[in-house]
């Protein structure tokens, strides 16, 4: 397996630890309070991440291996019910984040050169691959991660 697949999912399989180690370290009355108005609570962001991957990265993985050019559409927290994510259970969310973030290594993992190389229909991007989906997914990870430190220790924090 190439240095960079590698060093991608090396990150991305820290990202339940963090998440875990940010929610315990943030008083959980700010959980589900909505710090910024009109955006999502610390409790939306955390259950969010940790559901992602079962909700559309896997499927997309299972695609690639299975199709030989995949067309996705895009995905997006819009796509639920608006109060779907508060109303997930937030430690049950991230202890099973543990397992269902292993398991989207691991279908990572089985891919040959053939699969890393095939490149997917996305209506956001000039080029997808399974590459690029995993970094997003990292990108996107830390993009909540750093929401969820901010409200916890920045803004939220200070009242």
């Amino acid at each position: 397996m190439k240095r960079e697949i590698e060093t991608i999912l090396n990150a991305l399989s820290e990202t339940p630890r963090l998440l875990k180690e940010l929610i315990t370290e943030i008083d959980s009355e700010l959980y589900k309070e909505k710090i910024v108005k009109g955006k999502w609570s610390i409790h939306e962001h955390a259950t969010h991440i940790a559901i992602g991957d079962s909700y559309g990265f896997q499927k997309r993985l299972n695609d690639f291996r299975q199709e030989e050019k995949p067309t996705f559409e895009p995905l997006s927290g819009d796509n639920f019910d608006e109060d779907f994510f508060i109303k997930l259970d937030l430690k049950k969310a991230i202890n099973d984040f543990f397992e269902i973030r292993q398991r989207t290594i691991e279908l990572a993992k089985e891919f040959n050169s053939n699969d890393w190389n095939k490149l997917a229909i996305h209506p956001e991007y000039k080029t997808y691959t399974p590459y690029i989906m995993l970094r997003h997914l990292l990108m996107h990870d830390h993009n909540h991660l750093y929401k969820i430190e901010d409200m916890g220790f920045g803004i939220g924090h200070v009242k």
